[in-house]
């Protein structure tokens, strides 16, 4: 959880400096175009990386009508009951995620490129628009925080469970 704070941390820093850079270039007339781009795929790396955050810390939205006027024995089924469904999602999510991204396909195939071409997956060579650089980059944020996630679930499925024995 440390680790993924303090990448959070470096991620709004690195977008704020580049949106700063954005608008001191664009002031000097000599606009970084790259700038907003590489903003851009921090920024969604970010809102990924602050899920699994919040799912550490169970720090997601929640309407409290139902629990608060539950006893806490019912409470407790019911964060139970709410983990399960945030576990059924990031277990789709991952499956999701594993067919996209293709490791076999990709390792039958033996590169990004002629994975392209037998199956039109683009997910290894497709470019971004002013970087230069691939996606794939930016995507690898996907599984590796749907697996810090399901660990942070599974967490709390286990102190859900220890709370019912109670």
């Amino acid at each position: 959880m440390r680790a993924e704070a303090a990448a959070g941390g470096i991620l709004v820093a690195a977008i704020l400096a580049l949106l700063l850079a954005n608008v001191v270039s664009r002031a000097a007339g000599r606009p970084l175009i790259w700038t907003d781009e590489l903003a851009v795929h921090l920024m969604v790396i970010l809102a990924f990386v602050g899920a699994s955050l919040g799912i550490a810390m169970r720090g997601h939205m929640a309407i409290g009508l139902l629990p608060d006027r539950l006893d806490p024995r019912g409470r407790a089924r019911l964060a139970l009951l709410a983990d399960l469904a945030v576990l059924a999602f990031l277990l789709v999510l991952a499956a999701i995620l594993w067919r996209w991204f293709d490791l076999p396909g990709l390792l039958r195939a033996g590169s990004g490129a002629a994975l392209a071409q037998e199956s039109f997956n683009f997910v290894y060579s497709d470019p971004t628009n002013t970087l230069g650089l691939r996606k794939i980059w930016f995507w690898l944020a996907l599984p590796l925080t749907c697996a810090t996630a399901l660990i942070h679930c599974l967490a709390a499925l286990l102190t859900d469970l220890r709370g019912l024995r109670r």
